[in-house]
């Protein structure tokens, strides 16, 4: 099988320079081994709440090792002298799995937030020679394909228990919608109408799915009770919708749709269809809505701005959007990491090479980072899951 792994980028200690650094909190790795510090420092430089400091300069130390089989213990200390703050236990079916929970649980002991190491991506990649689906951890330290089909596929999208992925392919001609389970690898077909079968996102709650087909001749949503019920119809008009993103709660929707002409989002009444304009106000062709897990007054998505696309964030509770990502570099498809902190999304160069980034919402100095190199060939649209 065709894998991916990324070459471990190079953490060099010394003087940090900026506003960034005054933000972030130092730690050193104390007496943990070597054999473990790449699988550490590569979490700490993506998140960024943290830095990697000298034993002098940190505020905490952190201290990993091996429990036995595949457990790791973590000893943190803090302060200057040091003294006891936290220690715990961590176990994964593999080393690399259990660093990253204990990765997790770091963050949360020091900075009081969840970490999302231990989550999963899936994305597209044209590694094989054409885009199909792979799956990764969180850091993109290792990568697997889930499909092989030779045609085009796109769309990945979890399920809500991570037992498997929902895509859109037309390995059977048209473009269908499709699960992959991937315990059993059985590919079942979820849509296969007439006309366009475009994409299925489900509910965060419950077995709710929200479809995009054109078998009533434009995009429009569909939900389904499961994703094999048959679903109901819910917008009725000339438009098209697309993207359709569902809130923490399950219980609300937005959606894309130019019923205005060109693309903006929208909230949708799931009982009557009707479609509620999200005053985002930063260009006309906004799209690619994502929910932030924590905070439901908070969405992120794509916008067109300065002859490129731009990732903004618009706040329900004070009506304003905000930029996320600059550059010249096309930033899209935005994802949210379950610590409604960070952002996975697709960035594309002037040259039309794509890679996934994340990026830091907190602290507007922070950079994105690419989370792997050319060995994973062009990758887009990410996918995040946290079933932790």
């Amino acid at each position: 099988m065709v894998t991916a792994k990324a070459k471990e980028p190079a953490i060099i200690l010394g003087p940090i320079e900026g506003e960034l650094a005054k933000k972030q909190i130092p730690l050193d790795l104390g007496r943990t081994p070597k054999v473990l510090i790449p699988l550490i420092s590569k979490p700490i430089f993506v998140h960024g709440g943290l830095r990697l400091a000298s034993e002098k300069e940190s505020r905490y130390s952190a201290t990993f090792g091996s429990a036995g089989n595949n457990d790791i213990q973590v000893s943190i200390t803090q302060g200057n002298p040091k003294i006891p703050f936290a220690s715990f236990v961590v176990s994964d079916s593999t080393i690399e799995g259990s660093v990253s929970l204990a990765c997790d649980r770091m963050v949360q002991e020091i900075l009081g937030i969840p970490g999302f190491f231990s989550g999963r991506l899936a994305f597209l990649s044209d590694l094989s020679g054409s885009k199909e689906i792979w799956a990764s951890d969180s850091m993109m330290t290792y990568s697997k394909p889930q499909t092989s089909f030779g045609k085009m596929t796109f769309n990945p999208s979890w399920n809500k228990d991570g037992t498997g992925l929902f895509f859109t392919s037309n390995r059977k001609v048209f473009n269908n919608i499709y699960h992959l389970d991937l315990a059993s690898r059985r590919v079942a077909t979820v849509a296969n109408y007439k006309g366009s079968n475009l994409r299925a996102v489900q509910n965060p709650r419950t077995a709710q799915t929200a479809l995009i087909l054109s078998t009533s001749g434009n995009p429009e949503l569909w939900i389904a009770n499961t994703p094999y019920e048959r679903p109901r119809r819910i917008t009725k008009n000339k438009s098209n919708e697309s993207g359709p993103c569902w809130s923490p709660d399950g219980r609300r929707l937005i959606l894309t749709s130019d019923t205005r002409g060109k693309p903006q989002l929208y909230e949708v009444s799931l009982s009557t269809g009707v479609l509620s304009r999200i005053p985002t106000n930063v260009s006309s062709h906004c799209v690619e809505a994502a929910w932030n897990p924590l905070d439901p007054s908070r969405i992120a998505f794509t916008a067109a701005v300065g002859g490129g696309f731009q990732v903004f964030e618009y706040n329900f509770a004070d009506r304003a959007s905000r930029m996320i990502t600059r550059g010249n570099d096309h930033a899209m498809q935005p994802c949210w990491a379950n610590d409604g902190r960070h952002i996975f999304f697709t960035s594309r160069s002037s040259g039309g090479a794509t890679q996934i980034k994340v990026v830091d919402t907190e602290f507007e100095e922070a950079q994105p980072i690419a989370l792997h190199n050319k060995n994973f060939g062009n990758c887009s649209q990410p996918s995040f899951l946290y079933s932790r």
